[in-house]
């Protein structure tokens, strides 16, 4: 039962009179109370923990897998999409046209495009719109209103740009990362062992090119 209950002078309660400027039930910190103070509310809980904290909404007051998708920004969104990327030189990347679609279903078609020629580690990122955005600076890449989807940066000359796509396909990997001692088919019977210094060259039943120490 409300207990506590203050009213200043001069203010009474209803929709058609003016705000009340402190309203109590209860007491200050204790379990199961509601306070709106200056016009703030406080709510405590059962066991005497914090609701709501003029009114902040504490993480106790949300009732588990209440909070869907579609009351997230687009930064805090899962997402996919079925852009393809393409190392087309040592210094550009270009992307197929798609869609992109949010947690919140929210799809967007995305148009074909490019890095152009880049000379700095560049980042390619969605911002709601259907034309994919690029920067060199990270901290431009990434908020609440943008999802970085690809990270490219500069190969060897003649070669191919190095792409990292976030969550789709395209990568291309430069050889510095490789770090395992054996590039191999996947019958095993083509390889290039780099621990046993030996190179095979398979036709499926014999080897036609062996190289190393038999």
């Amino acid at each position: 039962m409300a207990t506590n209950v203050k009213i200043p002078s001069g203010s009474r309660p209803g929709s058609n009179f003016p705000p009340i400027e402190v309203f109590e039930i209860g007491k200050p910190g204790k379990p199961g109370e509601l306070i709106i103070h200056n016009g703030k509310l406080y709510i405590y809980g059962d066991s005497g923990e914090t609701l709501i904290d003029g009114g902040i909404i504490q993480a106790a007051a949300i009732l588990a897998n209440t909070i869907t998708a579609d009351k997230l920004t687009i930064g805090s969104q899962s997402f996919n999409h079925n852009l393809t990327w393409t190392a087309a030189d040592e210094n550009t990347c270009t992307w197929s046209a798609g869609n992109i679609k949010l947690a919140s279903s929210n799809t967007t078609g995305i148009l074909s495009g490019n890095t152009g020629g880049i000379r700095y580690q560049t980042y390619i990122y969605f911002d709601n719109t259907n034309t994919l955005k690029i920067t060199t600076d990270y901290t431009n890449a990434i908020s609440d209103s943008k999802i970085l989807l690809a990270i490219v940066q500069v190969g060897a000359e003649g070669g191919k740009c190095i792409i990292t796509p976030i969550q789709s396909s395209g990568t291309t990997i430069d050889a510095n990362k490789i770090v395992t001692g054996k590039i191999q088919s996947t019958d095993g019977k083509t390889y290039f062992d780099l621990n046993n210094n030996k190179i095979v060259v398979n036709d499926g039943n014999d080897d036609r090119v062996y190289i190393g120490e038999i």
